[in-house]
């Protein structure tokens, strides 16, 4: 009797295995236990060649994610020309209707890779909807489709996992100003 009481007993407290917790790898690795999703790029400026514009990536963060969004890398993939990201101009918000921005650390572009990468501090909750307003130098003067793969990582520096969230697509058109 006293064998099943404490089966019992062990199966109630592993129930209350808190769903904040993330997936943590005997190597110290860390990973999100339901990963951020990708919802949408956007921009509401395409024409070619337009300077003093934004794009959006707008990401949603599960309740269930485990460990909140630490960095978030977004790097263009092959193209007929590179979109150059302006760090300083970078600005995220949480929540759908949110004008309010929430605080940023290391905001950086390396040109050669044709990555963004923003690490929040701090990180951005589960169960947030964020939305991540980059500045270009300028959009491009080729128009046509260019894609951006967004990649999600949980706390734990250098033991975080990245997560592929998806690939976002903008669209830049060359209109009849142009010609």
């Amino acid at each position: 009797m006293r064998l099943e009481a404490l089966a019992i007993a062990l199966v109630g407290i592993a129930g209350l295995r808190p769903q904040s917790l993330g997936v943590e790898f005997p190597d110290g690795r860390v990973a999100f236990d339901h990963p951020p999703a990708f919802v949408a790029a956007n921009t509401h400026s395409p024409p070619v060649g337009l300077t003093h514009t934004t794009y959006n990536f707008i990401v949603q963060i599960p309740t269930t994610a485990g460990e909140p969004l630490a960095p978030l890398d977004i790097q263009q993939l092959s193209s007929i020309e590179t979109i150059y990201f302006l760090p300083q101009r970078t600005r995220a918000f949480v929540g759908e209707r949110s004008r309010r921005p929430i605080p940023l650390g290391e905001v950086k572009f390396d040109g050669t890779s044709a990555r963004l990468s923003v690490t929040f501090d701090p990180p951005v909750s589960a169960g947030s909807y964020l939305r991540l307003k980059v500045a270009p130098l300028r959009n491009p003067y080729w128009d046509g489709t260019y894609l951006f793969a967004v990649t999600a990582f949980p706390r734990g520096g250098d033991r975080a996992l990245g997560q592929n969230l998806g690939t976002g697509r903008l669209q830049f058109y060359r209109n009849s100003h142009f010609f």
